[in-house]
């Protein structure tokens, strides 16, 4: 057995243990009312409606000629599968035996012996671009360096609905990290996670997927019902999903470092994230305070049903959560899970309701 096989078995019994048959086959399914959890089937359910609906909205988009949401959705799944997998078996593909980060704990779909729940697989569909469709429809890629200062307000949104989600799993064992191979963490939350895959992921997937699908639009006079235009929407897609991890990897704060041989201590991450997600906070609150406004007019948009629906959901879920959250022990609740950072995920929430409380002046329908 491998040093990462081992490594997932000991973080595994951690969980309570994994089914022999998951761990075994490439696809497990097991009843819903078995897992250890009443709020990992609220988190499924939340999460493969998203992916679904957002598919729903994105091929409606496109059946109108706004061929850049049904790009992002299908490039969001492509790069999920490339990173993802690389991530969950690392020794099979060169990485070091020992990096396994985290587990995910045995939910109702499981995927890859084990590793990946279905659930998982939906989040990036559903979070992603749902955050992605909430910057479009606010007029944020628009102007002077709108693809880029987009692209970081797509980053910017994601990580706000995100975190609300990370900060909350590990109490309740969705999944489990392994800090050792981390430098620091926020409460139950590694760094490295909130900055690289909370913020630094969508930027990369939406620069890729602008720069290949290259409009938001169909050009006058090309038709989508002809195949040819169809299969080369299609190359572009699949092309801008592997494109992004290389965008993503180019981006992260530990290549920066690693490229200038500098150390990453515990500090210097701290402080290498603050700079960068505060830049990215003071910039889309910024553009979003200038072309936007506050109205309930825009709240019946895919977007924002959606992400309400989400904020609404983990508001509930937080405040179940609260009594063993506040009366955990330097961070450890009474049955040995990590709690996250209450005051982050309140702070996440105010900055979630800004966002879907505001919209572009003057409606532009997409």
């Amino acid at each position: 057995m491998s040093e990462t096989a081992q490594t997932f078995v000991q973080l595994a019994n951690q969980l309570g243990g994994f089914h022999p048959d998951a761990i075994a086959s490439w696809a497990f399914v097991k009843s819903p009312l078995t897992l250890s959890h009443w709020t990992m089937n609220v988190v499924e359910i939340l999460l493969i409606t998203g992916a679904l609906w957002g598919l729903g909205h994105a091929v409606a988009r496109f059946k109108k000629g706004y061929v850049i949401y049904l790009g992002f959705w299908v490039a969001s799944v492509v790069f999920m599968l490339a990173l993802e997998i690389p991530v969950y078996f690392p020794d099979k593909l060169g990485g070091d035996a020992t990096s396994l980060f985290f587990i995910h704990n045995e939910f109702t779909v499981q995927f890859f012996f084990g590793r990946a729940p279905l659930y998982i697989l939906a989040l990036y569909p559903a979070v992603m671009y749902s955050s992605f469709a909430l910057v479009m429809q606010a007029g944020l890629f628009e102007g002077r360096f709108g693809a880029l200062s987009g692209a970081i307000a797509v980053g910017l949104v994601h990580h706000v609905f995100y975190e609300v989600f990370d900060h909350y799993g590990p109490q309740y064992g969705w999944w489990l990290w392994n800090y050792a191979n981390f430098t620091g963490s926020l409460a139950s939350v590694p760094v490295s996670s909130m900055v690289s895959f909370a913020f630094i992921g969508p930027i990369a997937l939406t620069l890729a997927t602008r720069l290949l699908v290259t409009s938001d639009r169909y050009e006058q006079g090309v038709s989508l019902s002809r195949t040819s235009s169809r299969i080369q929407f299609g190359v572009r897609v699949v092309a801008a999903g592997l494109l992004t991890p290389v965008f993503f990897v180019s981006l992260t704060p530990d290549s920066w470092y690693g490229l200038l041989g500098i150390e990453l201590t515990p500090q210097r991450e701290v402080v290498t994230a603050i700079a960068l997600l505060g830049s990215a906070l003071m910039l889309t609150v910024r553009k979003f305070s200038r072309i936007t406004e506050y109205s309930m007019s825009g709240l019946l948009t895919f977007s924002k049903i959606y992400l309400l629906l989400f904020l609404a959901t983990f508001l509930a879920l937080w405040l179940y959560a609260l009594p063993d959250n506040l009366s955990a022990v330097d961070g450890v609740t009474s049955w040995g899970s990590r709690a996250g950072s209450l005051p982050y995920a309140l702070g996440c929430i105010v900055l979630g309701v800004f966002f879907l409380l505001r919209t572009r002046t003057e409606e532009q329908g997409t």
